[in-house]
This record gives structure tokens, C-alpha cells and sequence, in this order.
């Protein structure tokens, strides 16, 4: 269970009853609880952004079928879970394990197994008016018909998978910026969240360059941290994270968090890694970083690195 703020768990019942606003403030919040899940499922690959903006569109079209506000976030999550396993199948990125399997099971049992069959696809025609008739065409066929594939997609319009890609990729951006209120004055919540986003865009892109907000930095991490990587292995100590960062100076690499987000007690923090011209495999190109806190002290880091070319 998540602690969710009362000041975001009042907004559910407006957002189910059409409150655009309430809706908006309400992904906002989750978007990056979201993206930290589809991490675990997806890794870090150029497609798991598009997942929760798929979790998002497609929620948004089914606010109607939830009539239990308490299990919003399940149900989001559920969606979510969902996109993950289609995008796995459909562009064959890795495999499921038995452990998302079972766990994810678990959260599928309590949830209404037919809101797949209900629709409210109306709420979402205004929105469309902002996008031209090329990406209009790929999001109507990708959302409101069996046509789902890329690869189907691409063959009814005749243009190549990858414009296809590119084209919901857009529509996908401009239907969350369109949707998403992201200044709420009176949302306590969502200005703690950006708080925490900016009190990490400030120390992180000084780490390298300033020693002071480095110390910050890592004097908000607890000594025992707890650090997961891409591939599977863990370690225990901020000492791994130092080393790092050490390493990184000397190497002339450095990782850029263009993309912070928070939600509640998780930070997500994504961008590129510019490595020097002597050393140019040293880092991945795009790395995401999950920091969970406790007590405002970051207790795990999770770290997803990008495929290497």
C-alpha cells in the first residue's frame, strides 16, 4: 500500500465524476509512481515512457468503469501492468518473470475484470481536435479499433512502423500536456512533489562541479543505502553511489537528469550520460534513477540503464 495524501485521494471521486481538472492534478501525482513500476517491467528502453502515456490515455477513457474510488491506484496500476505486457509481446524487448507474473496476478484479482469492456471514449474527442489528420488517424486506429499493432497500423496507412512510432509518440506527448494540469496552487501534494523535484534538479547537476552541493547530495542518502542495478546485482553503502560519481569525474563522464518527476515518497530521475571522446562505452546513453525515501532520507536507489548501441 502507498501513502496517498488526502488532499490527492479527495480529488478521485471530482475526477469520476468528469472533473478535467481533478483528473489532470491526479496523473500528475502518479505519472511518476507509474514510470518507476514500468522501469521494473520494461527496463530502461525508449518505450516505456510511451507505456504510461498509454496508461494515462487509456485511463482517462475508462474513468466511468471505477466505482470504487479506493482502488484508483490499483486500477491505474492494473492498466499499466497491462500496457507493460503488451509492449513486451508486441516489440519483443525481454522476458516477464515469474515474479512480476505472480505478483501482478495478485493485483488483478482484486480488480473489476471487465472494465477493459466499458468505454467512455468521448472524453477524449475533444482532445483529438488539437492533433492533425496524420497523427489523428495513427491514435484513432491505435485506441478506438482492434488495428493495435505498430506493424497494423502501418500497413492500413501505408507509411513505415517507424513513422508510425514517431507520429503516437507525439500524440502522445501533446494529449498528456493537454490533459495534465500541472499548477495547482491549492494541491499541497503535488507542490511537495515539485518541491523534491527541484531540490534534486538543483544538488544532482551540481554533483560533479560543486562540491558543496555534492555533500548535500549524498548527506541525504543514509549510509546503509541500499542500490539495485540494471543488471540484477545490489550493494549496500552511499560509498558505491560516491564511487561512482568518483569514477565518473575521473573518466570524464557524466550522467545529466534532464526529467525529474515526484510522487509522494519516489523521485524519478532520468537523462543522458556524455561520456569523454577517449572513453566513449564507458556509460550507457540514458540512464533513470528511482530514489525512494524514508523519513526525507533517500533509504534505495534503483538504477536502469539504457541498452548500449
Amino acid at each position: 500500500m502507498i501513502n496517498i495524501p488526502d488532499s490527492i485521494k479527495e480529488k478521485i471521486p471530482a475526477a469520476l465524476n468528469g472533473d478535467a481538472a481533478a483528473t489532470g492534478v491526479l496523473f500528475e501525482w502518479f505519472r511518476p509512481r507509474l514510470y518507476a513500476h514500468a522501469l521494473r517491467i520494461c527496463g530502461k528502453s525508449p518505450f516505456t515512457k510511451d507505456v504510461v502515456q498509454d496508461t494515462f490515455i487509456s485511463a482517462f477513457m475508462h474513468l466511468s468503469s471505477l466505482r470504487d474510488p479506493s482502488l484508483f491506484y490499483p486500477w491505474l496500476k492494473r492498466i499499466l501492468v497491462n500496457n507493460c505486457y503488451r509492449l513486451l509481446s508486441r516489440e519483443r524487448l525481454t522476458e516477464l518473470t515469474d515474479h512480476h507474473l505472480s505478483n501482478d496476478l495478485l493485483l488483478h484479482s482484486s480488480i473489476d475484470e471487465h472494465f477493459e469492456n466499458i468505454s467512455n471514449k468521448e472524453r477524449i474527442y475533444e482532445a483529438l481536435r488539437f492533433l492533425s489528420d496524420e497523427v489523428r488517424s495513427c491514435v484513432m486506429l491505435r485506441y478506438f479499433t482492434s488495428i493495435k499493432s505498430y506493424v497494423n497500423i502501418a500497413e492500413v496507412l501505408s507509411i513505415p512502423v517507424g513513422t508510425v512510432r514517431s507520429r503516437l509518440s507525439a500524440a502522445r506527448e501533446k494529449l498528456s500536456q493537454h490533459f495534465i494540469c500541472k499548477d495547482d496552487a491549492d494541491d499541497n501534494a503535488l507542490r511537495e512533489s515539485q518541491q523534491w523535484s527541484g531540490f534534486y534538479s538543483d544538488r544532482w547537476n551540481k554533483v560533479y562541479d560543486d562540491r558543496h552541493a555534492r555533500n548535500e547530495f549524498f548527506n541525504h542518502l543514509i549510509p546503509a543505502l541500499n542500490i539495485r542495478f540494471t543488471s540484477g546485482k545490489s550493494g549496500t553503502g552511499r560509498e558505491i553511489l560516491e564511487d561512482e560519481i568518483d569514477k565518473d569525474i575521473f573518466y570524464g563522464s557524466r550522467f545529466t537528469a534532464c526529467d525529474i518527476a515526484t510522487s509522494g515518497n519516489i523521485t524519478v530521475m532520468e537523462g543522458p550520460n556524455l561520456n569523454h571522446p577517449d572513453y566513449p562505452d564507458r556509460c550507457a546513453p540514458l540512464t533513470a534513477l528511482i530514489l525512494f525515501r524514508k523519513n526525507n532520507k533517500v533509504e534505495m536507489v534503483h538504477i536502469f540503464d539504457s541498452r548500449r548501441p
